[in-house]
């Protein structure tokens, strides 16, 4: 093989791995389409748990808008995905929420709705994914 389809295979093999890196750091709930699961109760929770706010930001209408464009929102969006396949503890969600986006006199509000409407047999996995 020449210079030039080593680099052509090592081109490939580096697009196949950083391919790889960027799905396993997606959210659960953005790399199978099939979390239905999920997404039902991020949707639940933009309807039932409103004003949610945490710290200063106003998450409730993050997911009203499905603002997957804000950094912020994905990585609450990611946490949560990790709270509902019981990858978090409830404790453990909140010390990382509460971390990332501060304290504030709403965060028990938002947690208590946040938890209370958690369904008792959710999944460890979205379905098809793993």
């Amino acid at each position: 093989m020449g210079h030039v389809g080593r680099m052509a295979a090592s081109s490939g093999l580096a697009a196949v791995l950083t391919g790889w890196l960027l799905a396993a750091c997606a959210p659960d709930s953005i790399r199978s389409v099939e979390a239905t699961g999920f997404n039902g109760y991020m949707q639940k929770l933009g309807q039932v748990c409103q004003p949610m706010l945490i710290g200063d930001a106003d998450v409730g209408e993050w997911i009203r808008r499905n603002e997957m464009g804000n950094d912020n929102y994905t990585y609450f969006f990611d946490l949560t995905s990790k709270l509902y396949y019981n990858r978090l503890t409830p404790d453990g969600y909140r010390q990382a929420v509460v971390g990332f986006f501060g304290p504030g006199s709403s965060n028990d509000r938002a947690f208590d709705c946040i938890f209370r409407n958690l369904p008792a047999d959710r999944p460890s996995a979205p379905v098809g994914t793993y």
